[in-house]
């Protein structure tokens, strides 16, 4: 296999890169006009401790040269993929943005079947469904705006995981780039080639370099325990070892810098999953390695860093980074599940049936782990979704019902806290459990940061309990996000390019606040009702 930090050919261009983080500095500081494009790059479960623990030399440069947020952080529950990319493109908190969570109830009888079951799991959602909810919310997305400041330009998501791509580029995208299903090539059914919405066609040629080997058997070191209950599927989410059909942050990253070569864009929507992959399968900054480099943190690290790299190289080389606000974030960070409460099969994918429990439209999962049985024993459960931090949706919601949930919860080892829905907010049962939080930084973290942040899944289609778990706490597989934890939470947030300023933001930016903050900098005046902060960047930028 090629080193990774030499993949360039894939793209067509000529940009040879090394890890010492000069190519990824930003623009000098000079005061410019106003950019006209952006470029958002989702580094997948990418929290701050990732980027210090594994060296990211090129993430580390935008952060030193750049606005970093050193007191950034996700800002909201559920602390998900299928909910912070939209956020990212809404400026709207979960509860006020169609879904909180990966868990739904359809209060307004959006998609089909609601009156027999109104219960969702939204990263299974078609496109046509995540559409039909983004639509009913009625806000201006981030590709609207752009469109409207550059008409004729277009904006582009790219994401190998199809959840993400459609909340990131949403209805008004002019093309949304992930995989399709499983194809055939030269006779053998193995592979998955590009999909979506208006995939150009010097990406979706057939059986080309964007097809990449898909198989349930190849999942190389990863069906072992505890990478088997969210094992590899082929080279979707890893680069694999096919030099002329990698996968995975560099098939992401080829895609749009081939986007920069052919189109006239002004936004690029870009999300790495190879952090997140590796830390779901082995425990986020616990994964010491193993039989096989390719699938752990540290190549994982490496290659997101690498990529970043390259989009920065690419701007710049093009003469467009002075044009372009550049954000580098995560939609979530990632909580060692040292502390683990799921059920610990070996069987390939079991970890499904720890996330979630209920008969849904677009799932069924009954096979819940014994610490949820309490819930699951009331029979009242239309879904839950148990990751870093338990929710249900209740098929009941009268005050009894709920407070059977309640109790259930408040008997599981790990809860720190249980929570009910109450109208626009969430109200704590009782106390928090003081002896679940075993140092002071941890309880100190819970009392500054746990109510607001619970409170952003408060809407009628969020979750009607809620129960936080401690750090280091997971009932679902050995590394994952979702909770109110500092490793959920704490993420990079990085604004370049386009001159700005070098120093540092020192508010609670949030990612809610991103797309105010890249339309402050282009001079676009957002629409009323948004929930997020507009920053200045560019001093001395025209308004």
């Amino acid at each position: 296999m090629r080193n990774l930090s030499k993949v360039v050919v894939a793209s067509g261009a000529a940009l040879a890169l090394t890890l010492t983080g000069a190519a990824a500095e930003a623009a000098p500081n000079k005061p410019t006009a106003k950019p006209t494009k952006v470029v958002t790059i989702v580094v997948d479960a990418l929290s701050r401790e990732i980027v210090e623990t594994f060296d990211m030399k090129n993430v580390k440069a935008l952060m030193d040269k750049g606005v970093d947020t050193p007191k950034g952080s996700l800002g909201h529950l559920g602390s998900v993929t299928v909910v912070t990319h939209n956020v990212i493109t809404t400026g709207l908190l979960p509860k006020h943005m169609g879904w909180t969570d990966d868990g739904w109830r359809d209060t307004q009888g959006l998609l089909p079947g609601a009156a027999a079951n109104p219960f969702w799991i939204p990263s299974d959602w078609s496109k046509d469904h995540m559409f039909t909810v983004q639509n009913s919310i009625g806000k201006r997305r981030l590709p609207d705006y752009l469109h409207a400041a550059n008409p004729g330009s277009k904006v582009i998501a790219i994401s190998p995981k199809g959840y993400a791509a459609y909340a990131y580029g949403g209805p008004t995208a002019d093309s949304i780039i992930t995989f399709g299903s499983t194809t055939t090539c030269n006779g053998v059914r193995a592979w998955r080639g590009p999909a979506g919405v208006n995939v150009p066609s010097y990406i979706a040629t057939p059986c080309g370099r964007y097809f990449v080997h898909h198989s349930s058997l190849l999942t190389y070191d990863t069906s072992a325990y505890p990478a088997s209950l969210y094992p590899l599927d082929g080279d979707r989410y890893t680069t694999g070892k096919d030099d002329e059909h990698l996968g995975g942050d560099i098939w992401a990253t080829d895609i749009a810098l081939d986007v920069m070569d052919h189109e006239n864009w002004s936004g690029i929507f870009l999300t790495l999953p190879g952090v997140d992959k590796s830390a779901h399968m082995w425990g986020g900054v616990d994964d010491t390695g193993g039989a096989d480099p390719m699938t752990h943190l540290a190549f994982a690290a490496k290659t997101a860093d690498e990529q970043v790299g390259r989009v920065m190289a690419k701007l710049r080389a093009s003469g467009e980074l002075d044009n372009t606000i550049v954000v580098l974030t995560a939609d979530h960070g990632s909580v060692p599940g040292r502390n683990f409460h799921g059920t610990a099969s070996t069987d390939l994918g079991y970890g499904y049936y720890n996330w979630y429990y209920g008969a849904t439209n677009n799932g069924t999962y009954l096979q819940p782990p014994a610490a949820l049985e309490p819930l699951v024993a009331s029979g009242n459960v239309g879904v839950s979704y148990s990751d870093s931090m338990l929710r249900a949706w209740l098929k009941d919601q009268s005050p009894a019902k709920v407070a059977e949930a309640v109790a259930a919860y408040q008997g599981m080892p790990g809860v720190t806290a249980v929570w009910i829905r109450n109208g626009d907010h969430y109200d704590m049962v009782g106390k928090p459990n003081n002896a679940a939080m075993t140092n002071p930084g941890e309880m100190s973290w819970f009392k500054r940061n746990a109510q607001q942040l619970v409170d952003t899944e408060a809407a009628a289609y969020g979750p009607d309990v809620i129960a936080t778990l401690a750090d280091d706490t997971t009932y679902s597989i050995a590394g994952d996000h979702g909770g109110i934890q500092r490793r959920s939470q704490q993420i990079p947030i990085v604004f370049a390019g386009a001159g700005t300023s070098a120093k540092d933001l020192q508010a609670d930016v949030r990612s809610v606040d991103i797309m105010p903050t890249v339309l402050r900098a282009m001079g676009i005046t957002p629409d009323a009702g948004l929930d997020g902060i507009g920053y200045d960047l560019i001093p001395g930028a025209a308004r």
